[in-house]
Parts: structure tokens; sequence; C-alpha cells
């Protein structure tokens, strides 16, 4: 037996059927020979980029084999530690010709990456298990991490059978260094965030790829569905 919430008839006919699609953040690396690298930049240090493929693995690139990196826009200021000025932040736009092009609070300055001692692309991650949102809208693109298997859980504290699935989910989690659980609490059907993607029933937890695309959506308590989407998001792209 399932057991899960459903919104109030009426708003169920308003808010229609809906389908998640979130784009994953990545970015485009060329390097000076062969086809384009669609991946995350994790760190520069050394000479080196550290990438970050969707399926998890990570691969370091030479300064000197690569010609250029367009980076996808960050949710947090990335941070550069320079030889000359020291500890800066700001968005990191590009990579060309041997510079880094760094957007700050002063305008946009252009960087050599010869006086770049190290440059933190991804925040930590943090908590395995968070609470994005209470009620607020909230951009679910910021929250999805390329090479990651995230878990997206759509609750209400007043929801029974979220509290049924609720500790499955965090297990998960937190005995798998692989997956990322960030919950979001609708507070009720008429939230702004419950309207922003169109909730109609609860527990709804959703499974994302290591490349940022939607696996499965588990509606109502059923541990094997998640674990099923969850082995599905690690080996598929």
């Amino acid at each position: 037996m399932v057991f899960v919430m459903r919104a109030p008839l009426f708003q169920l006919l308003a808010i229609g059927a809906f389908a998640a699609a979130i784009p994953a953040r990545a970015d485009t690396i060329t390097p000076s020979s062969g086809p384009d690298v669609t991946a995350m930049v994790t760190k520069y240090a050394n000479s080196s980029f550290e990438v970050r493929a969707a399926d998890g693995k990570t691969q370091s690139y030479s300064s000197n084999s690569i010609k250029r990196i367009a980076f996808d826009a960050r949710p947090m200021p990335v941070k550069v530690q320079s030889r000359t000025k020291g500890a800066l932040e700001g968005k990191v736009s590009t990579y060309e010709n041997g510079a880094f092009t760094v957007e700050g609070a002063t305008g946009a300055e252009r960087l050599p990456a010869i006086f770049v001692e190290r440059i933190t692309f991804t925040a930590d991650p943090g908590r395995e298990v968070a609470v994005i949102a209470r009620g607020n809208e909230v951009d679910l693109t910021k929250h999805i991490a390329l090479g990651s298997v995230t878990i997206i859980d759509f609750y209400a504290d007043w929801c029974g059978p979220c509290k049924r699935i609720s500790p499955m989910l965090e297990q998960l989690a937190k005995s798998d260094p692989e997956i990322l659980l960030r919950k979001i609490d609708i507070v009720n059907w008429g939230s702004p965030v419950a309207k922003q993607y169109k909730v109609q029933s609860i527990p709804r937890v959703e499974i994302y790829s290591r490349a940022g695309k939607l696996v499965g959506t588990v509606r109502g308590v059923s541990d094997e569905q998640v674990r099923t989407f969850v082995a599905q998001a690690k080996t598929g792209n």
C-alpha cells in the first residue's frame, strides 16, 4: 500500500500536469586539440584544472592543454587566491589565452594564470541533508550537483506519509557519499514553492542523475521505488 497526501481537487484542476526538467550546471572546456568537453571545473591549482564529469569521475587538465573554458554561472561567488592581489571573490566567466576573466564588485578584470595560486569553483556541499526551502520559491538548478545523485524531497511537517519515508531518505544520504538529499517544505498547498513546482501530492521524491537529469519521481511512500531510481541514477547519464 502506498501512502500519499493529495491537494484538494479544485487545486489539482487549477495547476494541471507538470513535468520537471532541471538543467545541470556544467562548463564548456575547449582543449588545444580534440572536441569540447562538458563537465564541472571544481578547482584550479598548480597550473592544473580539476574537472568532475557527469559520472562523478575526476580528471586533471594542465592549463597548457586548455585553449578556452566558458564557465557556467555558480550560485555563489568563486574564491580566487592571487599571488599579487591576495584573496578575491567574484564571478569567473572565462579562461582564455592563459588568463581568467574575473568579474568583481569593481568590474571585470583579466587575471593571468601565472599570478593565480588557487581558484575554488565549487562550494563545499556541506551537509548531505539540507532543507533548501520552507514555502518560498527556490531554484533547483542551484542545488542539483553534477557528479552526485541528488534527491529532492517535497514534504510538509503535517504530512504523516512524509514522516514515514523521511528516515529512509536521510539514511540513504548519510550512508552514501554519492547522494545528496535536499528537502523542500511546501508548508501548505498554496505556498509559492508548491505553486512553482505544481505539487499535487506529498511526499513527492525526485531523483536526479549525476548529469542532473530527472531519473524518476516517487509519489507516496515506496522505499523500493526510491532505491531503484537511485541505482539507475548512479549508472545513467
